[in-house]
């Protein structure tokens, strides 16, 4: 199944890294000494403390007006959490907190503990919705266009459902919230009944869908004629093929993940040298054109995607993100040396803003392009002569996010290439660097961003997401749009 629960198990994934490195447990001596601590019960309890790691930890709250705003509302919650009686409840009050910040790393998965799952999923695009995933015994409704889910419009669904998902735009709202309302315990979250989904098409046939346990979920999914459709998901990190007839090398980047970034899995390719090797072959055989599918990627270690880059720009002359990031006793909790890193010769302070290569160990940093590069590391092409002179298109889909969204702003922002497809799933200047943290009265588990990304061209700070320069359908079951798109405008058939 085609990305069936991606956004919640690229987060499981996180979590069982995580939880592999004991997730700290969050304690504070000044808020446990309060009174309204001492005095509230746990919900009360976890939620001051909760409080306390976005003001400590988030780039939002190291503004003062922000935490005031913070506190107001902190105020009317807490006496919120005197009346709740169950963990759920509770979750789900920490689950709105951190949607408003409008920020995809900052959540509180509270759908973690939920079993049922009605056997559909629908694709959204601006309040409009059809069914992609259906019963294996109800493929009929493959492809239909909705519209009410139990009695309720498609529009009045996701305005319900926007106050419980964290994202960073409409676009990963959307590809996110497909995976919430599989989940039949979301549905009571909005008050709506759970025994069963009923659909009402616009074609006048209505369709009854029953929960079942997510170990028996049997379902069938929207094809797509693979007929000659090169852009199909490959089952592999990265990959790529030479189309010598049109001059164009396709490269499907799915994750940011290698032999490097992931040790343990000896088998796996490095992926600068995979790259290396590509660009070599492109060069022997005269290739005009560089496809870099990234629509399937789930992201990763962004450092992969400057290694791409390094072979399509100067790696030296590329105008880079700036990262701005918050100290506070978490990160340290989880990164220790940064108790290490000084500023002007001086330690950093806890609950400051500091822009890392403001750091005394890389502001003075110079990288000497002639020198042979630690083999232990990603090897960059610095080699100008080296670099592709030919066409780039970037294939962008609603799951771009996170290092897929550095990878492609960065291109946009040095004017690398084109961008095609879908409107991206994350904002080019965003929050991230997720932290992990566990509260100990009620042991639910919240993650928060301590870093800031700021784009190379800050003119566009307030972009919501990529707009790619041209859009084209990227999941039509019958055709393979974007490559057409492709051969047309770029292939060059030899004589």
């Amino acid at each position: 199944m085609k990305r069936l629960f991606l956004s919640m198990m690229v987060l499981l994934q996180g979590v069982a890294v995580c939880l592999g490195q004991n997730i700290p447990v969050l304690h504070n001596e000044e808020v446990e000494s309060r009174n309204e601590y001492r005095d509230g019960n746990n919900y009360q309890k976890d939620l001051l403390l909760y409080v306390d790691m976005l003001k400590a930890t988030h780039p939002y709250y190291a503004d003062t007006k922000h935490c005031a705003q913070l506190d107001k509302q902190t105020r009317k919650l807490y006496k919120e959490c005197g009346g709740i009686d169950n963990d759920m409840d509770f979750k789900v009050c920490l689950a709105k907190l951190a949607a408003s910040l409008g920020d995809g790393h900052t959540s509180v998965p509270f759908w973690m503990t939920f079993n049922k799952v009605f056997p559909v999923r629908f694709a959204f695009n601006n309040n409009s919705a059809i069914v992609d995933v259906s019963p294996e015994d109800n493929k009929e409704i493959l492809g239909k266009e909705i519209k009410r889910i139990n009695g309720k419009s498609v529009k009045q669904i996701l305005q319900m459902a926007r106050p419980l998902v964290s994202a960073d735009n409409n676009a990963q709202f959307e590809n996110t919230v497909k995976e919430y309302l599989m989940f039949a315990d979301f549905w009571p979250l909005l008050g709506i009944s759970n025994e069963v989904m009923h659909l009402d098409f616009t074609d006048g046939s209505s369709a009854d869908i029953t929960a079942v346990d997510k170990q028996n979920l049997k379902i069938s999914q929207r094809q797509q004629n693979s007929s000659g459709r090169i852009t199909s998901k490959r089952n592999t990190l990265f990959d790529y093929a030479i189309y010598e007839e049109e001059s164009i090398c396709y490269l499907q980047f799915n994750q940011f993940a290698d032999r490097l970034t992931l040790p343990q899995y000896t088998q796996l390719a490095r992926f600068d040298e995979f790259t290396r090797d590509m660009m070599a072959e492109i060069k022997a055989k005269g290739i005009k054109t560089l496809v870099v599918d990234l629509q399937y990627n789930s992201g990763g270690n962004s450092q992969l995607g400057d290694v791409l880059l390094s072979w399509l720009y100067p790696h030296q002359e590329t105008r880079q993100y700036d990262v701005d990031v918050r100290v506070s006793e978490l990160l340290c909790t989880f990164y220790p040396y940064y108790r290490k890193f000084t500023v002007g010769g001086k330690p950093l302070k806890i609950g400051q803003i500091y822009d890392y290569m403001g750091f005394d160990h890389s502001k003075d940093y110079q990288t000497d392009y002639s020198a042979p590069q630690d083999p232990a590391k990603h090897i960059f092409n610095y080699d100008g002569e080296q670099i592709f002179g030919g066409n780039v298109v970037f294939i962008q889909s609603k799951d771009s996010f996170s290092s897929t969204i550095l990878l492609l702003t960065i291109a946009r922002d040095n004017g690398i290439g084109i961008i095609v497809g879908e409107p991206s799933g994350g904002k080019p200047c965003h929050y991230g660097d997720v932290l992990y943290a566990q509260l100990p009265n009620t042991n639910t588990l919240a993650t928060v961003s301590h870093k800031y990304f700021r784009r190379p061209n800050m003119a566009l700070e307030n972009k919501e997401c990529i707009v790619p320069d041209v859009s084209i359908e990227l999941n039509h079951p019958e055709r393979d749009l974007v490559w057409e798109w492709i051969v047309e405008n770029y292939g060059k058939r030899r004589e």
